[in-house]
């Protein structure tokens, strides 16, 4: 990139911006629908399991040392699980341990023994222990989520692990290096501004609009800025959010991530 597409970038976010709100403002905002996901979107059929929050919470053990005690994360770069929709977590879950489209030196071998009704039982526990993330609000937040249909193959076989594979050595928990973003003091009412153009997914308040679609309400500021920073520079995947960022500044990034790490 050279000095005079720098120059146009934040003409471009601020454009991005005011479509957003302006979207926002006269109802025609881009759909996002609240329905079960489709098959394929999870790759677990939760119908087939009946969750366990009891069996969670002894499984989620294993994750405390990244996320805390019932979720609540003590480290900057790892995210508060307390409170975040079920569906979703199962989602991430699932794309680390097999690999789909998240893979991670110490979630994927951490995951790779876990059983479907594993994943199930960890995502409904976190899910049931409060509404804003890291908070210990009390709601049943994604516990009466509509269960997902099931992810179907090519051979018209529904992808089920009842048998844990043999598990691979966990990688040793590193510090995260400081991203750009997260060296920048984010501003909470610079953020609200700009989170428009984020509240067709995510909500006017952090809350996802949809069970694939994330609470950031109470994140992790550092950590909602490393993920927004890997969207924006192609480091993490995804069709929705790498358009949705490509334009953001690292100020940008990190005022977002202190408005959204704000709410409650």
């Amino acid at each position: 990139m050279n000095r005079k597409d720098h120059a146009y970038r934040p003409q471009l976010a601020a454009a991005l911006y005011l479509c957003a709100t302006f979207s926002i403002i006269i109802g025609v905002a881009p759909a996002i629908s609240a329905e079960a996901p489709t098959p394929g979107e999870v790759g677990i059929d939760m119908g087939a399991y009946q969750p366990d929050v009891a069996a969670g919470e002894e499984k989620s053990k294993v994750c405390v040392a990244c996320h805390g005690e019932a979720g609540i994360s003590q480290r900057d770069n790892y995210p508060h699980l307390h409170g975040q929709r079920k569906t979703y977590l199962l989602r991430q879950m699932r794309n680390f341990r097999d690999k789909v489209d998240r893979r991670d030196p110490i979630m994927t071998p951490m995951l790779e023994a876990m059983t479907d009704q594993d994943l199930v039982n960890l995502a409904t526990y976190y899910s049931s222990l409060g509404g804003v993330l890291g908070s210990s609000t009390p709601s049943n937040n994604g516990v009466d989520e509509v269960m997902p249909t099931p992810a179907v193959d090519k051979a018209g076989d529904v992808a089920v692990r009842t048998e844990p594979p043999p598990p691979s050595a966990p990688a040793a928990v590193t510090p995260i290096p400081a991203t750009s973003a997260v060296a920048h003091s984010g501003d909470p009412s610079a953020g609200k501004t700009k989170s428009a153009a984020c509240a067709g997914c995510h909500g006017m308040d952090g809350r996802g609009t949809s069970t694939l679609f994330p609470n950031l309400n109470g994140q992790k500021p550092d950590y909602l800025a490393r993920q927004l920073t890997a969207f924006r520079d192609g480091t993490r995947q995804d069709p929705t959010m790498a358009p949705m960022v490509q334009a953001l500044t690292d100020q940008d990034i990190a005022d977002l991530a202190a408005f959204y790490a704000t709410l409650k």
